[in-house]
């Protein structure tokens, strides 16, 4: 069916919305009575630096198209309509830009969408990516699925002018999440709005404390009746002089015999930085992201940093970047090609210098990778003989030439001959893998090599008549 037949197709209708496990546009009460959506999530710190790293790690990830089954050092391939979207997806954005926009909105709505803009010839030119509030999913009688975009700001609506308000699916690229009824991704923050509640809550409650000066409340005292418009303009007054950081230190000046009575702080206000502490730990959960990625200091000073690292990118990376690869290859049907998307995460594990050179040493030696190989992941130039795999002496086949030894079956008796018996002086030839042979001297060798056995001779003969001689 053509694009336009499924649009204007006069039996079917434009679609309801397909509605996850929670409402996806909007605010999300939470129990503290805070209302948790995109913004007031994201100024939570522990959100925010939840989302970013988890975000910029996977757009640190360079993509790569190549054929299936081709190594990672082969030659990618760049004459397919993707190739340039993964590396400029818009006019505007970097790879790393869009991919932090959309992986941020897929780590707190569940679902990333990215229109799909074609050519004349349908070939993909640019992807927009749209914000998740903005987008509603629809399904229609017949199973097809559409996108009703909402065009935010001047440049949506310029961008996306060609295309209908119900996009259909072939022209949007969608991310989801966690999912109950396969169309539209569980909405993250609404999950977690308690955890973000009660950790938005302590935010505004230590920043309210701040304002009051960091002090304790108190009560005004009198033992005279005060009408309702007397203690009203008493309270402001002494808030006037007293709330806030700048009116610390300030002096009062109290008359007609009123008390400040301050009001002590109970214990669970002086374990306020423990809850904190707690709910920075509880939010981290959600978005699975270890403590240390967090730069908890007690978490780095427990942990091997580099076994954490390893961790963190195969349960928590590697998830995600597998999202990636299968997406793009069931929208821009890559299978047909026999293409792959593959995400490079080795720059994610990249180690100490120390350790990094002992690795690869023992590439080089195991034969894994050769020396040029290696240089260019410190990006230094290649060497001249450095694309040779080298092997280790002590690993190679018995009679090989680099071991120097006679190949196996050295000394077999020929085709039709018996073998002759043990402890013959046949098979004591025959054992002798590489047979021994002196060269021949030249005369004035000969001659040399005679005159310094005489003199040698000479020599011993004398010592011996030494020693004779001194035997009595």
């Amino acid at each position: 069916m053509g694009f336009l037949q499924r649009i204007f197709k006069s039996s079917g209708s434009a679609g309801t919305p397909a509605q996850g496990l929670l409402p996806i546009l909007g605010s999300t009460p939470s129990a503290t009575g805070l209302q948790i959506n995109q913004a007031s999530a994201i100024g939570v710190s522990t959100v925010y630096a939840c989302v970013t790293i988890r975000a910029k790690d996977v757009a640190r990830c360079r993509p790569s198209l190549r054929r299936t089954g081709d190594p990672r050092d082969s030659k990618p391939v760049t004459d397919h309509p993707l190739a340039r979207l993964l590396r400029r997806p818009n006019r505007i954005q970097t790879w790393f830009e869009f991919v932090l926009q959309m992986h941020a909105a897929l780590m707190l709505r569940g679902n990333a969408y990215a229109v799909i803009l074609r050519d004349a010839k349908g070939k993909p030119v640019q992807l927009i990516p749209v914000n998740p509030d903005a987008v509603m999913v629809l399904e229609a009688a017949d199973g097809q699925i559409f996108y009703q975009v909402n065009r935010v700001g001047l440049f949506q609506l310029a961008m996306l002018r060609d295309l209908p308000i119900s996009i259909p699916e072939e022209d949007v690229l969608h991310l989801r999440g966690l999912t109950f009824n396969m169309l539209v991704g569980a909405n993250t923050i609404a999950l977690a709005r308690d955890s973000i509640g009660v950790a938005l809550g302590l935010e505004q409650q230590v920043a309210r404390f701040m304002a009051n000066g960091a002090r304790p409340s108190g009560v005004l005292k009198t033992p005279k009746t005060l009408s309702t418009d007397a203690a009203a303009r008493l309270r402001d007054q002494w808030e006037s002089i007293r709330s806030g950081i700048a009116n610390v230190g300030r002096t009062a000046i109290l008359e007609d015999g009123l008390e400040w009575t301050s009001m002590q702080l109970d214990g669970v206000d002086l374990q306020l930085l423990e809850q904190r502490k707690f709910s920075r730990e509880e939010v981290a959960l959600w978005w699975g992201v270890p403590l240390h990625k967090l730069n908890v200091p007690a978490e780095n000073a427990r942990i091997k940093v580099s076994d954490a690292e390893q961790n963190y990118v195969n349960t928590t990376i590697m998830p995600d970047l597998e999202t990636w690869e299968q997406k793009l290859a069931q929208v821009f049907d890559l299978d047909a090609d026999d293409l792959v998307v593959d995400f490079d995460e080795r720059l994610l594990l990249r180690a100490a210098e120390a350790e990094r050179i002992n690795v690869q040493r023992l590439k080089v030696m195991s034969g894994l990778a050769t020396q040029n190989e290696c240089r260019a992941e410190e990006g230094k130039p290649p060497m001249e003989g450095g694309d040779v795999l080298l092997h280790p002496v002590n690993l190679a086949a018995s009679g090989s030439d680099m071991s120097g030894t006679a190949g196996d079956g050295a000394g077999r008796p020929e085709d039709g001959a018996a073998p002759a018996k043990a402890g013959s002086a046949r098979v004591l030839r025959q054992r002798r893998a590489v047979p021994r042979v002196a060269p021949l001297a030249t005369d004035a060798q000969a001659a040399t090599r005679a005159q310094a056995a005489t003199r040698m001779r000479a020599s011993a003969g004398a010592s011996f008549a030494r020693l004779t001689t001194r035997i009595p």
